[in-house]
């Protein structure tokens, strides 16, 4: 699994840099990107381990869908105590901050019966995860993100509860060494329409680099999938990224990754903000 992840970073590095020239944006922006583009997969992918692989959930789907792929992130980047990869996690809940505090005309209704946590949930729940993985030295993220010391109390916990649970999933569904190979994930690429800015230079170098089929590869080597999947970049007419159980197609959009990038433009002004309203702490 580890190795499925390491070729998704690279892969996903590039398909970043290749929808974002280097001057147009921050580097702290480029990240915001790319760490919502890992996660993003990761999620997905958490959808379709739980689906394929019949993983048993207690709790609602799409919550434990964000503790695999925050975990992902994890197993993406061997320097975890590098500050530039707890800044990624600090992104991740910041997208969901962002979402929530989104106050325009178009912002889609909230609906309270949906099978989504809420974003100012799901900001919180990763906020906490984030905190609880390194609380002697993430003591920085309660600030940041405004996190109560009665949510904070317990985030070690929590982090630590999700890392069994990813563990153990880890020791039992991981191909055995003599089992043979069967079905595989494959990689499938629908071109963008004309009109949607940097996709065709994105699929041309996402293509050329290889490494989603990579990928794929990995994936059907390191798990006994119990058929034939797909990974389909595609344009889908809106922001999004799914997997479909019935078809077994985990769908990737251009239109998302360009959407991080208009996102990025205001993190500057959300973590000054955060900044100024935070309490201080002694």
């Amino acid at each position: 699994m580890k190795l499925t992840l390491s070729a998704l970073l690279l892969s996903l590095s590039g398909m970043v840099h290749a929808a974002l020239p280097e001057q147009a944006l921050h580097p702290d922006e480029v990240r915001f990107v790319t760490a919502n583009a890992e996660f993003t997969l990761m999620h997905e992918m958490g959808h379709l381990l739980i689906s394929e692989l019949k993983l048993p959930v207690l709790g609602r789907e799409e919550d434990a869908a964000d503790q695999l792929g925050f975990m992902g992130l994890f197993l993406l980047h061997e320097r975890q105590s590098d500050a530039n990869f707890y800044a990624k996690l600090l992104d991740v809940a910041d997208y969901w901050r962002l979402e929530w505090q989104r106050q325009t005309p178009d912002a889609p209704e909230i609906h309270v019966w949906d099978s989504h946590a809420l974003d100012a949930q799901r900001f919180f729940n990763l906020a906490c995860l984030a905190y609880g993985s390194d609380p002697k030295n993430l003591e920085w993220i309660i600030q940041m993100t405004g996190l109560p010391d009665e949510r904070a109390f317990y985030c070690p916990e929590e982090y630590q509860q999700v890392e069994y649970a990813v563990n153990w999933i880890r020791q039992h569904f991981t191909r055995k060494r003599n089992q043979p190979e069967g079905h595989r994930l494959r990689v499938e690429y629908q071109p963008p329409p004309h009109h949607l800015e940097g996709a065709t230079e994105l699929l041309e170098k996402v293509r050329a680099s290889g490494e989603l089929e990579a990928i794929a590869e990995r994936t059907s080597s390191t798990f006994a999938l119990p058929r034939d999947l797909k990974l389909i970049v595609t344009s889908c007419g809106e922001a999004d990224a799914w997997y479909n159980r019935n078809s077994g197609e985990l769908t990737l959009c251009y239109e998302r990754i360009l959407y991080f990038r208009e996102l990025a433009k205001k993190l500057p002004r959300l973590r000054q903000k955060s900044l100024e309203d935070a309490p201080s702490r002694h």
